[in-house]
């Protein structure tokens, strides 16, 4: 552990504190254990970006490491290098922004009593704040690296916490340890997998950052209620966004979607009524997505572009010139979609609604498509 004087990290913590919302830590029990538990016993090391974007280490032993730590940022905590691009680094596990982690912890709704299921362990400081709100026998976090788990397991127990540390997908999440009352997520998923459902009480909760593989700006962290009949259903309307990494079923990199090879001579070439800047509105992407769950939304050289895992593609420009190919037109989908959403009035995230069941996932704009 890192040896730190309470002088020193104790007064850092508490002015994070007083700066976090809502309002700030309006529930007591949360204001207690977000006031006990060091940030720097969890993370002794991050990384930063130079200009040139290469990670550089900051350890206790840099100057403004400490303080670097209590601050309202997402930190890297582990880098991995990426298979497919050699002498690249690819994030694989990050402190959370305490100020969401905060507002994560509000909208889980965590009673006396609960039992609350991690899923993704990382750093092990959120463990412990769960851990200090409700008792480590009540806590089970688990990741799919060995490494964290390890890591997450000997901090956690160094700062007075004996959780569950599960090491394995979490996408099976722990049925050894259920049913649980609460399920919070530290990743983001495409597709909610059934098993958080199966394995969570009947009015239970789960909170998880719902998000596109192949385009990371779409999505938003989604509350869901358990149902009697095994189904889940819920909405976007948690006040922060989320925007967390992706699930990582491979410890090497997080799941990512990208662009099939793309030849313009397969290619036809026609006009658009839209062009590259319709789909910059959130509430618009979401309804292209919730109407495509498996498309990638990305830009190219100021162009739009969007893919599928069945090679098709398409790109428009800001002049709605538009060049399509596989076997669908996608930029006709999102001329669909975007006629959808104004005539539904141009909803926010906020109003979709998302349905869970033994047979998938259904996220609904507030016209049903």
């Amino acid at each position: 552990m890192t040896d730190v004087p309470r002088a020193r990290w104790g007064p850092l913590l508490e002015r994070l504190a007083d700066d976090l919302t809502p309002e700030p830590l309006s529930d007591p029990a949360w204001e207690r254990a977000f006031r006990e538990v060091p940030r720097h016993l969890f993370v002794p090391v991050y990384y930063d970006e130079t200009d040139d974007g290469a990670p550089t280490r900051v350890g206790a032993e840099d100057p403004g490491w400490l303080e670097g730590v209590y601050t309202d940022d997402s930190l890297i905590t582990q880098l991995r290098r990426h298979p497919q691009a050699p002498g690249s680094w690819w994030p694989t596990s990050s402190s959370s922004r305490p100020s969401l982690m905060v507002a994560m912890l509000h909208a889980l709704d965590v009673r006396d009593g609960h039992r609350v299921l991690e899923i993704g362990t990382g750093s092990g400081y959120n463990a412990a704040l769960l851990s200090a709100r409700l008792g480590g026998e009540k806590v089970t976090t688990v990741d799919i690296d060995p490494e964290l788990t390890s890591t997450a397991r000997r901090r956690l127990a160094g700062a007075g916490h004996r959780p569950a540390v599960v090491t394995g997908d979490g996408a099976e999440g722990a049925p050894e340890r259920a049913p649980f009352d609460r399920v919070i997520v530290t990743h983001s998923v495409e597709q909610v997998p059934y098993a958080w459902i199966a394995q969570t009480r009947p009015g239970g909760l789960i909170l998880v950052d719902v998000r596109s593989v192949g385009t990371p700006r779409v999505g938003h962290l989604a509350r869901l209620g358990v149902h009697e009949d095994g189904t889940a259903s819920g909405g976007f309307d948690v006040s922060e966004p989320g925007f967390f990494m992706p699930a990582r079923h491979d410890i090497t990199v997080p799941q990512r979607r990208f662009p099939p090879p793309m030849d313009l001579r397969d290619s036809i070439e026609r006009s658009s009524e839209i062009g590259a800047r319709a789909l910059d509105p959130p509430g618009a992407a979401f309804w292209l997505w919730a109407l495509v769950p498996d498309i990638g939304i990305t830009s190219m050289g100021g162009a739009a572009l969007l893919f599928t895992p069945d090679g098709a593609w398409a790109t428009a420009d800001e002049l709605g010139r538009v060049r399509a190919a596989g076997p669908h037109d996608l930029w006709a989908l999102a001329e669909k979609a975007q006629k959808d959403w104004e005539a539904a009035g141009r909803p926010g995230v906020e109003e979709y609604l998302i349905e869970v069941g033994p047979q998938g996932q259904r996220i609904i704009p507030p016209i049903a498509l």
